[in-house]
């Protein structure tokens, strides 16, 4: 190899090497940008995640309760259900003063079954109304999560490029 050539071949790499210092400086720049978008995302997403966390705990409490309202709506239906035959066992003996006191036993048993019921429906209710919001914070969460992975997919190319330039240097050294 002459001396030219050797100049020549010295001036192509130097040359090579500041092109890819500058393609290395775009690649950076993209997947730094890159990553303050998923920064972003992140945060957000977070920000849904608290809420659809802040929804299941105030679900999860109205079922608690909707459920000891069940719970008791059974009790007194149980109760009810013996003072009914306590009450016709009354009725068959003629006893007016057990069949009366019986009788009214039932009756409340019963009002309170239905209180109860009713009292757990409107729990339902507000299950159902809270779902509501739930679902659609469960849904944005969601799409921030996709977005955000779909932006880090595109940053780890953008790193791909940049290492590919650095070893490419390497070589060249």
């Amino acid at each position: 190899m002459t001396i030219k050539e050797s100049v020549t071949s010295v001036d192509e790499d130097l040359e090579r090497v500041n092109q890819l210092y500058k393609e290395m400086k775009i690649h950076r720049m993209k997947r730094n940008y890159q990553h303050k978008l998923i920064r972003g995302l992140k945060s957000e997403r977070d920000a849904f995640s608290d809420r659809v966390k802040e929804l299941v705990a105030k679900i999860s409490a109205l079922k608690e309760q909707r459920d000891g309202c069940n719970l008791l709506a059974q009790e007194f239906k149980t109760l009810r259900d013996t003072a009914l035959k306590n009450r016709n066992v009354a009725a068959k003996k003629n006893n007016d003063v057990d069949f009366k006191r019986f009788d009214e036993e039932q009756n409340n048993y019963h009002q309170d079954m239905v209180s109860k019921t009713e009292l757990a429906q409107n729990y339902q209710v507000a299950i159902d109304e809270i779902s509501v919001d739930f679902k659609k914070a469960n849904k944005a969460c969601d799409a921030k999560h996709n977005e955000m992975l779909f932006i880090r997919e595109k940053s780890q190319r953008f790193h791909a490029d940049l290492t590919e330039c650095i070893e490419e240097i390497e070589a060249i050294k």
